[in-house]
């Protein structure tokens, strides 16, 4: 059950492939990844960072697979996370008031949502090039 849970929720919607991800660039997805003060475009080239690793793997191909299910374990771990936080801002909304449900809600769209995005943008342009690249 929990496997099919997983494989439902990672299955990639039209939505996502009908303009090749262009609802996450409007969501603020691309602005998100570049400056993402942990691991964005910009920190991980001034920290000399490559995760798509070809020379390691042996082929572009496998390379992006790899770095596809990387995708998915980062985004496991951040909607864990999100339904956690917003379990916690409910609570905090109930019993501290209605301004910590806001700045609960704000911090897990920061901190979960957009990544979550982020994520599932890479993989829509991930899966793009695979099928464009062929064995």
């Amino acid at each position: 059950m929990y496997q099919r849970i997983k494989e439902w929720y990672f299955k990639m919607r039209p939505f996502e492939l009908r303009h090749k991800g262009k609802i996450y660039e409007q969501l603020g997805a691309r602005v998100y990844k570049k400056w993402v003060p942990t691991s964005g475009e910009v920190i991980t080239r001034f920290r000399l960072i490559n995760r798509l690793k070809i020379v390691e793997t042996g082929s572009r191909r496998t390379a992006l697979e790899n770095h596809e299910k990387l995708t998915r374990i980062w985004e496991w771990r951040h909607l864990l996370s999100a339904l956690f936080l917003q379990s916690w801002a409910i609570a905090a909304g109930f019993f501290l008031g209605v301004e910590q449900f806001y700045v609960c809600s704000v911090i897990n769209i920061i901190v979960n949502l957009y990544p979550i995005a982020v994520q599932r943008y890479n993989r829509v342009r991930i899966t793009l090039l695979l099928k464009k690249i062929v064995c």
